[in-house]
This record gives C-alpha cells, structure tokens and sequence, in this order.
C-alpha cells in the first residue's frame, strides 16, 4: 500500500473542500484533528463503470457503520476507481486502512492501492447550484 501523508495541496484542495460536510457557522472552520483521506486503485481488467457502481451501492450499508467517517464520496476515474472520505480523525481513518485492509485490497483488485491523508484546518460552503 502506498501511503502518503501531507498538507493539503492545490490540486486537491477543490476536491477535498467541494466533498466535505460543512458545519453551518459564521467562521468556516473544521473540527481540530478532521482529515480526509484520497484512495485510488487501479480498475481491473474487464471491469465496467456501471459494475463499480453497482458494487458501491452494495457496500453503502457498510460504510454508513464505519466509527469515525463522517462522509465518503465513491469515486470513478479512466482506469481507477476509489473514494473521497472524511473522517473525525486521523486515527479513525487509519484503523480502517490499515494493513490488513490494504492487503484485502490487492487481493481483491490486484493492485496495491494508493491512499493519501490531508489534514482539513478549514472547510468552507461553497454557492448552491
């Protein structure tokens, strides 16, 4: 597993800031110690957009049980696929990627996964559509 560990950066920040549940508030501000976390792996062969989103409708009931996620977005890109998430703390996000999760991971896929961490000292609505 690839992990990667560091402030937020430009590219994304728009991701991380337009994904994140926002506390209604006159400072827009997240909680001390809130992180997100970026997964990517890559697409086996074979496997279609429409069975990726077939498979995270399954998996929901799942995440919703997860202690310390506060949100994930499913995510789909050209040959990899993963998630956005947003957790109450680091900690909680690393107890569920752990190495154990990245093994079940390639097992799975048959690539190690790419899991980077960011950790969120802000948040902000942006204008409704």
């Amino acid at each position: 597993m690839t992990v990667i560990t560091t402030s937020i950066t430009p590219l994304i920040i728009a991701a991380a800031l337009a994904a994140l549940p926002i506390a209604a508030t006159a400072r827009p501000e997240a909680p001390a110690g809130r992180v997100a976390v970026v997964v990517s792996i890559a697409t086996p062969p074979g496997v279609s957009d429409a069975l990726l989103q077939a498979e995270f409708e399954k998996a929901v009931p799942r995440y919703q049980a997860i202690p310390g996620l506060i949100r994930k977005y499913f995510t789909i890109e050209p040959k990899r696929f993963g998630g956005i998430y947003y957790w109450s703390s680091k900690a909680a996000a690393q107890a569920w990627f752990s190495d154990a999760w990245a093994a079940r991971a390639k097992a799975t896929y048959g690539s190690d996964p790419v899991v980077t961490y960011y950790d969120v000292p802000l948040a902000i609505e942006g204008a409704k559509p």
